[in-house]
């Protein structure tokens, strides 16, 4: 059972910065501090406590908690606990606040250039992070520049670090078979056509490269293709 437990009362929501069709992500306070308070939605527990959605969902939440619990690196999001007694019995986990949000979101904004030394700065703290998570046996599965949350304040010298992941059955638009997850554009190949129900830390090594291309780039990987013609290879 996780120690780090938060009263609901203690954190206060401040401004919605996404959501999903399973939880929603909110900046907040907590304890004077700036948080990311990610909730899972009350329509999970809308059909009641015997809903196979609900079981599923909370154990995917606890799942995630006890692995951000576990993790301390200067590359991770650190994680400050759960909250048990929201809105309606839901959860929510609280972690540090990542100022300017996903890597994504700073590549697409026209008032926030990056030169190739900050890019070459942020590809070293995901690989630096990356490293660390396979050191601990974790695969990520869902490496992109949209899970890779960052912090400008210091203009010279930005700081990524990972974030979302552990959840990925929760995330919208994300394939999970036979155990198996991410998102497609990033999908290693293997777990494309099924021919490998053995994944291992390979899957994140192709998906990393997906998210360098993105970040040269700016561009968003496969853009202008259909689904079934990046699983097709057309």
């Amino acid at each position: 059972m996780l120690e780090q437990m938060i009263r609901n009362e203690d954190v206060e929501e401040l401004k919605e910065l996404g959501s999903g069709t399973f939880g929603t992500v909110y900046h907040g306070k907590w304890r004077g501090t700036d948080v990311a308070i990610k909730r899972i939605n009350k329509s999970c527990f809308a059909a009641g406590p015997s809903s196979q959605q609900e079981r599923l969902t909370i154990i995917e939440f606890w799942r995630e908690a006890e692995i951000l619990s576990k993790l301390h690196h200067p590359n991770v999001v650190a994680f400050y606990g759960v909250v048990e007694d929201g809105p309606g019995g839901t959860l929510a986990t609280v972690t540090e606040f990542m100022v300017d949000g996903s890597l994504r979101r700073v590549l697409l904004r026209k008032d926030r250039h990056l030169d190739h030394r900050k890019k070459l700065i942020i590809a070293m703290d995901a690989t630096f992070r990356m490293e660390y998570l396979h050191s601990k046996k974790i695969v990520h599965f869902d490496l992109k520049c949209d899970n890779l949350l960052v912090n400008m304040k210091d203009p010279s010298r930005p700081i990524c670090k990972v974030g979302d992941f552990g959840l990925s059955k929760m995330k919208r638009n994300t394939l999970v078979s036979g155990g198996v997850r991410g998102t497609l554009p990033w999908m290693a190949h293997e777990l494309l056509n099924g021919s490998n129900n053995k994944v291992s830390d390979k899957v994140d090594v192709f998906s990393f490269g997906i998210v360098l291309w993105e970040t040269l780039s700016g561009e968003e990987p496969y853009a202008n293709m259909h689904y079934g013609a990046i699983i097709g290879g057309d």
